[in-house]
């Protein structure tokens, strides 16, 4: 383990960085100021909290930022300079938050409205559309660990980032053809249950995949990327959930959606994940580099390999 040298924000070792890094940061802010228009409209916030969870919000936003120039400073102001050799790419990190939106983040979505949407899609019982909606999380028993084992075989971790993205993104548009009459009885609910199990492996395999990543941007600033990486699941989800919600409105004139509605909203919601899944991809593929070292025996900045001390 090796500590970062400051931890009020995330290091970085270039102007270019520096401003990357301020602009990542404010989707944290922007989708908590969503969340919180989310909860005055449900009526959490009243009209007197509500302006005041804005405040807080946006407090908490001038701490992070300053934290972030806190920790740069010297390289703002021109006093240090950081050898070629002890440079990374902030985009790296921007592409991992971005694949762990699309993953992780639909997860988290798509769990919340799965079991919903088989009761309306198929016409079956709560307790019936729950059971089969739990196949989705249940493939991350093995999905998660097996992404971050097909990084490490495949010879490529850049390439297999992209390919179980891509499947991801060509899974949810798949997804997106179940709707009522589509897929009919017991046959059609079969077919439904594997196409989201099959979904759902590259979804979560691309989670494994994504921390197969990460410990191989920095060393040093390891735990500062993962944590910016994990958050960033979140932001895509409260994303994806608020979209989620919003369809049926857009899709409806406003008025109270009919089941018609309602269906077309599901399956406008699926192609949502899969386009920005394919985006994600194409991300990976053209701008995501292969770390360097990424199979070597050796950890960044070790001469020798670790040994076990009794």
């Amino acid at each position: 383990y090796q500590r970062p040298d400051r931890t009020a924000g995330l290091e970085v070792t270039s102007m270019r960085d520096f401003w990357g890094l301020l602009g990542m940061n404010v989707p944290f802010a922007a989708i908590l100021c969503v969340l919180c228009w989310r909860l005055q409209k449900v009526g959490f916030l009243n009209a007197g909290t509500y302006p005041l969870a804005l405040g807080a919000v946006l407090i908490w936003f001038i701490f992070q930022t300053w934290g972030i120039i806190r920790t740069n400073r010297e390289l703002i102001m021109g006093t240090k300079v950081y050898p070629k050799e002890d440079r990374y790419e902030f985009k790296q990190v921007a592409i991992l938050e971005l694949t762990y939106i699309v993953n992780f983040g639909s997860e988290l979505a798509v769990v919340s409205m799965l079991p919903t949407f088989f009761e309306t899609t198929f016409d079956l019982p709560k307790a019936t559309a729950g059971i089969l909606a739990s196949c989705f999380a249940f493939v991350n028993l093995v999905a998660r660990p097996a992404g971050g084992l097909i990084s490490d075989k495949l010879g490529s971790r850049k390439n297999t980032m992209g390919f179980l993205t891509a499947g991801l993104g060509i899974g949810y548009l798949v997804m997106s053809t179940i709707k009522p009459g589509t897929f009919s009885g017991s046959t059609g609910i079969t077919i439904a249950v594997i196409i989201t199990m099959l979904a759902s492996f590259f979804v979560q395999s691309g989670e494994g995949a994504t921390f197969a990543l990460v410990p191989l941007v920095k060393r040093r600033v390891t735990g500062q990327v993962a944590g910016l990486v994990g958050a960033y699941g979140n932001v895509g989800a409260v994303t994806y959930l608020t979209i989620f919600s919003l369809l049926p409105m857009w899709m409806g004139g406003g008025k109270d959606p009919s089941p018609e509605v309602i269906a077309a909203s599901n399956s406008a919601f699926f192609q949502v994940l899969g386009i920005a899944g394919l985006i994600v991809a194409f991300f990976c593929f053209f701008f995501l580099k292969e770390p360097q070292g990424s199979f070597a025996e050796l950890h960044e900045g070790e001469s020798t390999a670790p040994s076990l001390v009794n």
